[in-house]
């Protein structure tokens, strides 16, 4: 065990046995040192500012005060991010003033219940009661927040985002601290790359486990071979519209595209399009489809993997199938955020389950709760 462990692991038996004093002699044992190391470790954490108290029991460490309640004035004068920490660890409602992507401003009343932060930003999860539904709303977008005497319903922060269809940030594949809030550079890049490289290993899963499914005897191959063919084309034609804003070169079509009528590059509305590929997906089998789809992603991972840092540092054109492209975003939000070919996907295939998300709308947070497919909202 390093120093840094074997410091960490002190604390860490003091907390434990806190307000209780524990003997150098107990101490040496569970970390196997000596007394003398352990002595000079806890001279090194007093120096630094840790207060143990020693006597003849042994040392402790006191009980940490809690904390001083925000009041409702001060809540108004310290950072936002305060009062909103304060909100969700009392359970309290707090009132916003938001101002959406459009700029309109508006004064809500939310229950907060946490604090999630995403490579493209954090965001308090909380129950609007305005909107009477959950709701995310991201912090730079809070003007002022008050902090009410009002108490919070009992709600779980998983079933919130659940509910939202949110993907819930992962810690990065090497050890380090959550998230990319705040943090530029090389060390941002990485963070970032990392959390949509375990989005993509959770979609390719997810994937993989639907189609064991059905190929063991389950139900809803028919529907299942459907959304294949949709999601394979799609998702083939977003990948490449990312790749190509982000490299500013013309679009690479990864997997097994399969021939198409000439108008099918010319503008068309959507459902003649989706038509077209029903019709040329509907000669392939399920195998063939799953293998599409997961060469598509698998060709998104290696490029994720292996692209320049500056791409996940900088914000980039969000292409759209229709209309002109739409705010620039982080890479990281385009492939794994919920606008993307990754939460597109996850979307058809939670409709594939017996019990479906309640459907939704989408509002002013940016909260990517739909009712038909994504491409159409």
């Amino acid at each position: 065990m390093d120093r840094v462990d074997r410091l960490l692991a002190l604390v860490a038996e003091l907390r434990a046995a806190s307000p209780e004093p524990v003997d150098s002699a107990a101490l040496a044992a569970r970390l196997r040192v000596s007394e003398r190391t352990v002595r000079r470790d806890l001279e090194l954490l007093t120096h630094g500012g840790l207060p143990v108290e020693s006597g003849r029991r042994g040392h402790a460490l006191p009980d940490a005060p809690p904390p001083e309640p925000l009041s409702e004035v001060a809540s108004l004068m310290g950072p936002v991010r305060d009062t909103l920490a304060e909100a969700v660890r009392t359970r309290r409602v707090v009132r916003l003033a938001y101002t959406d992507r459009a700029g309109a401003r508006s004064f809500r009343d939310v229950e907060a219940h946490g604090l999630v932060i995403a490579p493209y930003g954090e965001y308090l999860v909380g129950w609007c009661r305005m909107r009477d539904g959950p709701r995310m709303f991201r912090l730079d977008r809070v003007g002022a927040a008050f902090l009410s005497g009002r108490g919070a319903e009992v709600r779980d922060l998983d079933d919130l985002l659940a509910a939202l269809r949110v993907p819930l940030p992962r810690p990065p594949v090497e050890p380090g601290p959550r998230g990319t809030a705040g943090t530029t550079g090389a060390a941002g890049a990485a963070r970032a790359r990392a959390w949509t490289l375990d989005r993509l290993e959770v979609v390719r899963s997810r994937l993989r486990e639907v189609t064991a499914e059905v190929r063991g005897g389950g139900e809803g191959a028919a529907a299942l071979r459907g959304v294949l063919g949709h999601l394979a084309e799609w998702t083939r034609w977003q990948v490449a519209a990312i790749r190509a804003a982000a490299t500013d070169e013309d679009p690479v079509l990864e997997g097994r595209r399969p021939p198409f009528p000439p108008e099918f590059d010319r503008e068309l509305p959507y459902a003649a399009r989706e038509r077209m590929i029903q019709d040329a997906m509907a000669l392939r089998s399920l195998g063939d489809l799953v293998r599409d789809l997961r060469e598509v992603l698998e060709a998104a991972a290696h490029w994720a993997a292996e692209c320049d840092d500056g791409l996940w540092e900088e914000d980039l054109p969000d292409p759209r199938p229709f209309g002109p492209p739409g705010m620039p975003r982080p890479l990281a939000d385009l492939l794994a955020g919920w606008r993307g070919p990754l939460a597109h996907i996850e979307w058809h295939l939670d409709r594939l389950s017996d019990d479906p998300p309640v459907p939704a709308s989408e509002d002013e947070e940016g909260v990517w709760i739909v009712d038909r497919c994504p491409l159409q909202a």
